[in-house]
């Protein structure tokens, strides 16, 4: 009697969820073992190099945690862009927060091609509707065919329940032709101890003026500066560092196709989000800013190198309050790594700068316009560990990007020691919208601006001192994008004066610079 009960409670329960899908030919809901879950069948619509899908589902219900649920395509990871640009439709797997109330489907769509809409649960008075959106991508970059899930975002448009969630991947799967992002919902970071071989400090040579070839070709990346552009802290604190040998390759050459490409990491090494520590390379257009002080050299910015001879940066990494830096006193390094040893690689480039454009209307008491560009005197080569961030590129407004997870690399302090020294670190950074952002804290209210962004998890992880002028990099349509300047984070509210990564960081909109930062190149 009870085997029947349950097999006729099944039965009921498959035709009652198949019956909800507003597109059943694209989207519908299946159950097993564990339970009601959500199918998505998308057919091939041309070749492409990356697909992303988007759900949108309403639940009328408060959810009792953070977990917004997920997308996983099924299949073999290393054939699945190859055969869908062959014609075999891609099977994806959504996995609900709850399934009573079941969630329902308002919104379905593949690179931003509307598939599927339907209608959402209507609050009634006193009741709780929640809408939760999910994200999928999968993408092929410069030989390296992948998957990768940004962040999942949660919410609320009738203003009752307000939850971001975002995913965080493990370490990659990597196959021959394929980088693999595994996501889960977000757990808590693992607080794990950083390992780090401590070797003996090579003494570095007094600093010296550095020689200079001339260089007749002007390279600038193959991006159209006249589209407006779209989305991109740093050392992580969270994680494990591994120590690994790296001897100084000598750069790869790039043919000229490849070296004036924007944004394109070299294929031959795996970006690593999960961990602190990346190879040389994987952030190409990171670049180390010094002080001259007399005879040597003293770091104290980041920055992001936007073509051959031009770099972004943070406005008071020159001007403070009542300091102003000369830009004779500037020294740029492109293409560094080991801040202790670069002076011995010969991959390293140094450069003076022939000019710095400090915005306008930058205030030095509120770090209000925080954004500089600097122009080397003279241009630096491109090849693989040497190569410009794009800048933003379409829709430039924040909604469009709040819940996309970015990613800061730099020099910063970190739990290892201070900043300005040894290798550079990488941070994964959800942004959010600047509404959540100074409801967190009163102090971001005079922060904060329709030309700032807010990014981070607020879990200890991300950019410190030493970190700032250094970009977010927003991957999009296989290229990363530079849409935030690291500007400021709180203090810490132990009185040490250093940052309070368990609050949300401030970074300068790029975005919303784009014509200004035209017109500085072009002078």
């Amino acid at each position: 009697m009870i085997r029947l009960w349950f097999c006729v409670f099944a039965v009921i329960l498959d035709a009652f969820v198949s019956g909800q899908s507003p597109c059943p030919d694209i989207f519908n809901y299946q159950t097993d073992n564990s339970g009601v879950y959500g199918t998505i069948l998308l057919q091939p619509f041309g070749t492409v190099t990356s697909v992303t899908i988007k759900a949108n589902f309403t639940i009328a219900a408060r959810l009792q945690s953070n977990y917004v649920g997920s997308i996983s395509h099924n299949g073999k990871e290393l054939n699945v862009l190859q055969d869908f640009n062959r014609g075999v439709p891609i099977q994806y797997r959504v996995n609900f927060p709850v399934t009573s109330p079941l969630p329902r489907l308002t919104g379905l769509s593949a690179n931003d091609i509307p598939l599927c809409y339907g209608s959402g649960d209507v609050p009634a008075p006193g009741q709780y509707v929640t809408t939760i959106s999910l994200q999928h991508s999968l993408f092929m970059r410069n030989g390296f065919n992948g998957v990768y899930n940004p962040p999942t975002t949660n919410f609320n448009p009738g203003g009752q329940q307000n939850i971001d969630r975002f995913t965080r991947p493990p370490p990659p799967i990597q196959r021959p032709d394929y980088e693999v992002y595994q996501v889960e919902a977000r757990p808590k970071p693992v607080q794990r101890p950083v390992v780090q071989t401590v070797q003996p400090r090579p003494t570095r040579p007094p600093y010296r003026e550095p020689e200079y070839e001339d260089i007749n070709q002007n390279q600038y990346p193959n991006e159209n500066y006249n589209t407006p552009p779209p989305r991109p802290v740093i050392p992580i604190r969270t994680t494990t560092t591994t120590q690994r040998p790296r001897p100084t390759p000598a750069p790869a050459p790039l043919n000229r196709d490849q070296s004036n490409e924007c944004g394109v990491v070299s294929d031959s090494v795996p970006l690593i989000f999960q961990g602190s520590s990346y190879q040389r390379g994987e952030w190409p257009w990171l670049v180390a800013i010094y002080k001259k002080k007399s005879s040597s050299l003293s770091y104290i910015c980041s920055g992001t190198l936007i073509s051959d001879q031009h770099v972004i940066t943070a406005a008071h990494c020159m001007k403070g309050k009542t300091t102003l830096t000369s830009k004779t006193d500037i020294i740029v390094k492109v293409g560094v790594f080991n801040l202790e040893d670069d002076w011995g690689d010969d991959i390293t480039v140094t450069r003076k700068l022939s000019s710095a454009f400090i915005h306008e209307s930058y205030n030095a008491s509120n770090l209000a316009n925080d954004i500089l560009v600097m122009t080397l005197e003279r241009s630096v080569n491109f090849n693989s560990n040497i190569k410009p961030a794009c800048l933003w590129s379409g829709n430039t407004e924040l909604s469009r990007i709040v819940g996309t997870t970015g990613v800061v690399a730099g020099w910063g302090a970190s739990e290892t020691g201070p900043g300005g020294s040894g290798e550079p670190r990488m941070v994964r950074m959800p942004v959010v919208s600047t509404k959540e952002c100074r409801a967190s804290k009163p102090e971001f209210h005079r922060l904060t601006s329709h030309k700032t962004l807010c990014a981070g998890d607020k879990n200890g992880s991300g950019p410190c001192l030493g970190d700032s002028g250094g970009g977010l990099y927003i991957l999009d349509n296989g290229r990363w994008r530079l849409r935030g300047v690291v500007s400021l984070s709180l203090l810490a509210q132990n009185g040490d004066y250093t940052c309070n990564l368990n609050e949300y960081v401030v970074f300068t909109d790029t975005a919303q610079y784009l014509q200004w930062i035209k017109d500085k190149m072009s002078i």
